[in-house]
Order: structure tokens, then sequence, then C-alpha cells
């Protein structure tokens, strides 16, 4: 039996989780009090600092300032220009009642309010002076008027280089103003997040660490110790744990113990994206470019064996697909993972290979959001698609398609396609996807991708996870999705607010396709700066921003009733005897007085499980054995003409 303080960092994760789904899915309508703040993300007042922006609301959560993002959940895209001819926006792109039009696309307003100026990102605008009313577009930010005073001190310290002697946190190699605006009247807005806590981020060293940390840089997001995230690559020992880059993790850190050949470890929570207690360490990683061949790359002390007959105990010190183990194991929190380019290949497109050197087992799985599909039967020993090729027996004892051998462990949700010349914007209503102006693409190995229609995958339990697309997509030339984990649910929700949503959801995922994006400023409409901005925005969306993990999270540690349960995660926070029911069992976790989920089925009127519950049994999700079942004859056959790695 797993031991009960594991038992609690779990299910107190789960429990915020089932907690938060509904609040994270209903944006509630909140008044602002005259002398509230305002973070613009429009273009309009905001291109120069937009990157930088997100750093301040890092800083501001840092400081424990509470950062409420403002989305409409009804808005819509407004795909041509705002000054078109016959399709002029219904908002303007300033101040309300000019006329004057936007130039570019935009989403509809999330909020209006009547503001002044107290930073101008262009160094125009005089602090004080009267803004009139302005329809803020984009997602802005906004501080709460009880929060005044300090966040001003905040703000100030960060667009001010001469305070940052007394304020290092503020000091950065990348500086620009960030505009800041003050209400002067009352205003009402549907905060979509309110968020409470900075995010800690992990940037995977995967050999283009430095696109990541550049969009960090730019933002002025610091590492979790304070310190700047480098410019430059990983080298040998300068990143991991220990060292002067303790956020920046290698692939050898993120495996962990790998065991050896005669004794694989199949603990997928050993490595660094984990604490000692088996918790996130982080609450989200971004990896760039990690490509397909280093997935595949085995190595052992001394070399491996040609089989796994002639192991002799020899240690794993390299292994790919357990990369890809650690951060499944990793999403089963509400945490986030980030991938861009070739790293969407790479994580999404792994099925496990029970085979020797591989040795894998169901948690080595990829496809986090996309089906792997079903190879199509050749009875015929021909594959109408040249990439694939006809294996005899591979399928249930039957011919099928599989992927040439180059690329035969790729069973593909996802293929590579081109880079759309038209972008399509969906749901503008979810915080990945705020941006104003027209989204930019990029080239690359991998701009864009397409579901497999070959092998017919679909995105899991068809869930609503493009946010940008080509004209016919989704599922074609896709370049930004979001999902939750094995498309446990959607990301937005729109219906009853009593409803909760997202309920037993772990994290959540993002992809983006390009191989770098820009971060040149001032961002314009069309520009390839917006990518990155997609990238910040995924760093708040992340579910730590709201609520930590572990136990007690989400409630700032208050326990009130005794029961082991912080408040924020704990739906019955005044009652010992209830906090839910974590492992699906039918009892609740504390209905012996506490958090014990080794016992509850003894608690309750009358003990000993009078009631039965226990008899429910567990509803867990794991990895469906039909996945394997339907590649491990074809995997084993093809080893068999596979050298194993050095």
């Amino acid at each position: 039996m797993v031991h009960a303080a594991r038992k609690l960092a779990i299910a107190s994760a789960l429990i915020a989780c089932l907690a938060l789904g509904s609040r994270d899915a209903h944006a509630a309508n909140r008044t602002f009090a005259t002398g509230s703040l305002i973070i613009p993300m429009d273009l309009s007042y905001q291109s120069t600092g937009m990157f930088q922006a997100y750093g301040l609301v890092y800083q501001l959560l840092r400081q424990g300032v509470h950062v409420h993002w403002l989305i409409e959940p009804n808005k819509t895209w407004h795909a041509a220009p705002c000054n078109t001819a016959g399709d002029l926006c219904a908002w303007d792109c300033g101040v309300e009642g000019s006329g004057v039009k936007c130039t570019y696309p935009t989403a509809s307003p999330d909020v209006s309010a009547m503001t002044k100026v107290i930073w101008d990102d262009t160094g125009t605008a005089a602090r004080g002076s009267a803004l009139g009313t302005h329809r803020y577009r984009g997602g802005p930010f906004a501080i709460d008027a009880a929060d005044h005073d300090k966040a001003l001190a905040i703000i100030d310290a960060w667009n001010d280089r001469t305070k940052w002697a007394a304020n290092p946190w503020a000091m950065r190699s990348v500086f620009h103003v960030t505009t800041v605006h003050e209400a002067t009247a009352a205003f009402t807005g549907n905060s979509a997040r309110e968020m409470v806590a900075s995010p800690t981020i992990a940037v995977f060293a995967d050999g283009n660490e430095d696109i990541a940390t550049g969009y960090l840089r730019a933002a002025g997001i610091p590492q979790d110790n304070g310190t700047e995230f480098p410019a430059q690559k990983c080298g040998a020992t300068n990143c991991g744990p220990g060292t002067a880059n303790p956020s920046m993790l290698t692939e050898e850190a993120i495996a962990g113990d790998l065991g050896t050949c005669n004794a694989p470890n199949r603990n997928h929570k050993n490595g660094a994206l984990f604490k000692s207690d088996g918790t996130p360490a982080f609450c989200q990683i971004m990896s760039m470019h990690w490509g397909v061949s280093e997935r595949e790359r085995v190595e052992c002390e001394g070399g491996c064996p040609q089989t796994q007959a002639g192991c002799t105990g020899q240690k794993f010190t390299f292994h790919g697909h357990e990369v890809v183990a650690e951060v499944r194991a990793f999403l089963e929190y509400p945490t986030h993972f980030f991938a861009q380019c070739q790293a969407v290949n790479a994580y999404e497109n792994l099925v496990p290979n029970p085979a020797w050197p591989y040795l894998d087992d169901a948690g080595r799985n990829g496809h986090f959001l996309t089906t792997a599909g079903t190879p199509p039967l050749c009875p015929t020993n021909t594959c109408t698609n040249g990439n694939y090729e006809c294996v005899a027996g591979a399928c249930g004892g039957q011919a099928c398609c599989l992927p040439k051998p180059a690329t035969w462990q790729n069973m593909p949700g996802f293929e590579v396609a081109q880079s759309p010349s038209t972008v399509k914007v969906l749901r503008p209503d979810v915080p990945y996807n705020q941006l104003d102006g027209e989204f930019g693409p990029v080239g690359g190995s991998e701009p864009a991708y397409n579901l497999s229609s070959y092998l017919s995958s679909t995105y899991q339990n068809n869930r609503q996870v493009t946010l940008l697309t080509g004209p016919n997509g989704p599922g074609s030339q896709d370049l930004w999705m979001s999902g939750y984990l094995d498309g446990c649910e959607d990301i937005i929700f729109k219906g009853d607010e009593n409803v909760p949503h997202a309920i037993g959801c772990g994290g959540k995922i993002s992809y983006l396709g390009g191989h770098s994006f820009s971060t040149n400023v001032p961002v314009t409409s069309g520009s390839q700066s917006q990518g990155t901005r997609l990238f910040l925005n995924a760093l708040f969306e992340a579910q730590c921003t709201v609520t930590p993990i572990g136990p007690g999270g989400g409630g700032g540690g208050s326990d009130s009733d005794g029961d082991g349960v912080g408040d924020g995660s704990d739906p019955f926070p005044d009652d010992p005897n209830r906090c839910g029911d974590s492992d699906a069992d039918g009892c609740d976790d504390c209905s012996t007085g506490g958090f014990d989920t080794e016992n509850d089925c003894e608690g309750g009127p009358g003990g000993s499980n009078s009631g039965g519950c226990c008899d429910a049994g567990s509803s867990g999700s794991g990895l469906p054995t039909a996945l394997l079942g339907v590649y491990v004859g074809a995997l084993l056959l093809r080893s068999r003409s596979r050298r194993p790695h050095a």
C-alpha cells in the first residue's frame, strides 16, 4: 500500500483540482473600486512593454499581490481588420468614442473602464493624465484598489531603474517600461482567474533551451532562486539542482535513477521534476526542440549488450523514453507542460516499446492529447501511404501498415504540416489564447501539425484543444493547442456555475508550432512576436498560479477543522469527518476524523465499512491496455532487426 503521507500529497493535489475545476471554468463578475490598477494587454496601450507586463505580474504575485486576469467569456474574434469598410468593429481602438478603429484584427473587448496613466511604455503620456474610457482587449490584468499602495510600490520599482539598488529583485538585463493605468471610476470585469502565486518554472536543457530562456529574459521572469535565466545554452556542469541554474534541467536529471538492464527502475517520479516525497518540485516545464532521435537514445554503463539475456547488471545511464514518462507522471498533478516545434513530436508521438533495450511499461506513453490511431490492414501487402510499410502479423496476427523503420517509433497522433498562410483564431475566451492583432507564424522543421488521417488519429475524447489553426482546421495545420492530460476535460466550460468541471483532471499540456518566435518590441499585429506572448500566457494559465500544489494547497496552509487537508483543498473545511473521496472508494477520506485513505473504510457510523462504501472500487484511468496490445507484436518483431544503443 502507498505510504499515508504520499497518499495525502496525491489526494490533496487531486482535491485541489476538484475544487478549482469550477472556479477556473466559471469566471466571476467582480466590481473593482476607484483606484484599482489595470495592466493593459492590447496593442493600443501595451506594445513595447508587452513582454515585461508578464514579468511585472510575476513579481506582483511573488510579493503577495493578487492579480485578476480579466477575460470576457463570450468574447469573439473579429477576423478582418477593425477598420474594414462594411465590417467595422463595434469598439474603438483607443479612447472609446473617438471613432478610430484598429487597423488590424482583434477580439472583442474584455472590460470597459475610465482610467488615468500611471506608467506609459512609450514615455509620451505623463503620470496622472486622464485617458477617458477605454475598452480593454487581449486579457488585461487588474489589481484591486485594496492592494493599490503595495502594488504601486512594486510597479514603480519595476519601471524605474533608479529604484533598483533598493529593490534588486527588479534588476534585469532586458528593460522596458510596462504600461499601467489606474481606474478613476469603479468598473465591473469578468475575473477569469484570480492569481495568488507566481509560477515555478523549469526549462528542459534539450539543446535549444536558449529559445525558452530568451522568452523568459525578454519578460524579465527569473529562476526560482531569483537569478536570471542564462542567455547561453547549458554546459556539462552548470545546470540543474545544486548549480547556479537550478531551474534548468538536463535530460539525465529529469530521468532520474534508471536502474539496471536486469532490473529497470519503474519509478517515474524519481527525477528532478519531483521532490523526495513524490510531489512536483515545479508547477511547469518547458521543452523547445527535444528531438525524436534523442528520445530514442538508450545507453548503458560500459555499453548495452546485444540482448537482455546478456545483461550482467549494467546500469542504464540514459533512456529518452523515461524523460517522457517522468513528464507524464508530473502531469498527474495540476501542473503544466509546454512543448514547441520538434519537442511536440518527441513527446506526443511516443508509444511504449517493451522490447530490448527500451523495456517500457505503460507509463512511458506519450500521446498526452492525441490518440495513436489505428494502423490500416494491408492484406495485399501494400500501403497507400509511402511513409508506411506493410508488416506481417503486426496487428492481432494480421498484416497492417506501420511507419517505416526510420520513424517506426512514431505512431503519430500528429504529423508535421506546413505553416498555414491564413490563421484562424478559435476560442479567444481561453487564457492561453489572449492576444491582440494578427498572429504571425514562423517556419522551422515543425511549423504546424495535422492529425494523422492515415491512422485516423483524433484528439482524445474529441476535446476542443485547438486554439490557432489553418483555414481547414482543427486537425489540419494546427498551430497552438492546449488540453488536459488524456483528454480529461475541455479547458474552458460554459454553463451552470454550480456544476463542478475538470473533476479529477491533472495537468495541462500546450503545444506551439514553429522554431523560434521573436522577442523584438514593440509587438505589432502580424509580427512573429505574438508566439512569444502565447508562451508567456501559458506560464500564468498553470493551475499553480491559482492554488499551490500539494498538501494544504490553496488555503495558504490554513486547516480550520484540523483534518490534515488545507481549507483551500477541503470541500468541507469545518467538518473534520468530511474532506472528499480522492481514492474513489465510496468512503470519505476523513471518515475517521482525519485524512486517512488507508483506513477510511472503517470510519462512519457503525465503523467497519458498515455502509459497504469500499465495495465501490477505484475509477482511476490509466493507459488503455489496448494501446500496447495493438502494437506490442510489431514492436517485438521490429526489435529483432534493431541494434541496441551503446
